[in-house]
């Protein structure tokens, strides 16, 4: 792994400095500087092989964990400073930086299921300490034991706002052992240095989103099932589930997925108690454990129970499973299997707010398939299309049909 003294990391940020006073860079981008000492002390703990997550500020640690500079150099140079990643290298960044701690919690999760010597390393600002995703993804990994350290960098600046600004104190909440803080005063502001580029001279630089983000191609549709089952919707399901729960790579997560907990109104029942994992009630951690689990070879399927509980996974299936593909260029692909349940009808009234139905707003904002058998043999065709494929799918259930 390289590794760069104090004065070549900033020599290093410099060359994009010099670029962007040239005009070369019309482009949204994070510089580093003043925490080159910490850096170097932490990275000394981190291995080849170790996962590294972190935010848009993130040319140093790529420097650190061994991605060549000329490559940092050419991603920031073609609008990709926010989106720096390398599988070969086991590094993610990511501009929603709130997002990035549960997808590391998944990661980790992965790594001790298989009993690997690999650890997941995990840096955020200190605004992003601020949300409730950063929380939920602590205390699974301190709950769990997992191989997961997440590192603060406090520079008491979120956008341009203190934590007194914030908060309305300087109070900093007392975390577990699984996350380490150090302050540091930022040298450049939030984004590129002081000076402003010349944007009529650098505008000419600039390409196409689509340019710089190739769109992903259309993905394949299903093909017609043309056998025939004599089982009804209900057992079309449980029969769905009980296929995927033989497969060596699967993992079923969820709340009410454990036989002690209603095995997914029982559709999991004939799963292996060791393939499921019954998780806390926060669902943007579900899915972005699903999706860590996903880095790491496993198929996991996610169980939703209620359309209106996956708003609060938005940010997770939106901003990262749905794009990262395409934001890192292939490097990364999520092939997490989400089923969900709408309560469109039933003996039972739901109210408004547990029978709701987005799966057209899915289908507008999600780049991946979604899907909706309405057949019996919908069902057995569509989950054996999701397994097959690299690919995220959803699949939609309507309580009605059951």
């Amino acid at each position: 792994m390289a590794r760069y003294t104090k004065k070549e990391l900033i020599e290093l940020e410099d060359n994009i400095v010099e670029k962007y006073k040239n005009n070369k860079l019309p482009f949204l981008f994070h510089l580093c500087g003043g925490n080159e000492d910490q850096l170097i002390e932490i990275f000394n703990d981190i291995n080849d092989g170790d996962y590294v997550f972190v935010t848009h500020r993130n040319h140093y640690h790529a420097y650190l964990h061994g991605i060549d500079p000329n490559t940092v150099l050419d991603r920031v140079s073609n609008g990709r400073s926010m989106f720096i990643y390398d599988r070969e290298k086991n590094f993610f960044s990511s501009a929603i930086v709130g997002g990035i701690p549960e997808i590391a919690a998944g990661v980790a999760l992965a790594l001790k299921l298989k009993g690997s010597n690999q650890k997941v390393w995990c840096f955020v600002g200190d605004g992003a300490e601020d949300t409730g995703h950063f929380y939920a993804a602590v205390r699974y990994v301190e709950s769990n034991n997992l191989p997961c350290k997440f590192i603060i960098e406090d520079n008491d600046i979120s956008i341009q706002a203190t934590k007194s600004d914030r908060w309305g104190s300087e109070f900093l909440f007392e975390w577990p052992s699984c996350v380490k803080r150090y302050k540091y005063d930022l040298i450049y502001p939030h984004a590129r240095i002081e000076e402003f580029c010349d944007l009529e001279i650098a505008s000419k630089y600039k390409k196409t989103d689509s340019e710089y983000f190739p769109i992903i191609k259309e993905y394949p549709s299903p093909k017609k099932n043309q056998n025939k089952t004599n089982l009804s919707f209900n057992e079309a399901v449980t029969e769905a589930m009980s296929s995927l729960g033989e497969k060596e790579d699967t993992i079923f997560l969820g709340y009410n997925v454990g036989s002690n907990f209603g095995n997914a109104m029982g559709n999991f029942q004939n799963v292996k108690d060791n393939k499921k994992i019954e998780t806390p009630v926060a669902e943007n951690l579900m899915s972005s454990l699903g999706m860590g689990l996903s880095l790491e070879g496993y198929r996991p399927i996610v169980y939703f129970e209620r359309h209106d509980f996956m708003m609060v996974a938005m940010d997770s299936l939106v901003n990262h499973v749905s794009q990262i593909e395409r934001i890192s260029h292939g490097d990364f692909k999520s092939p997490v299997i989400f089923r969900t349940v709408v309560a469109d009808e039933g003996p039972f009234y739901s109210g408004p707010t547990h029978s709701q139905n987005f799966t057209e707003l899915f289908k507008n904002i999600f780049s991946f398939p979604v899907l909706v058998p309405e057949t019996p043999e919908d069902v057995l065709n569509y989950y054996d299309y999701a397994y097959n494929s690299d690919f995220p799918v959803m699949i939609v259930e309507k309580k009605s049909n059951f």
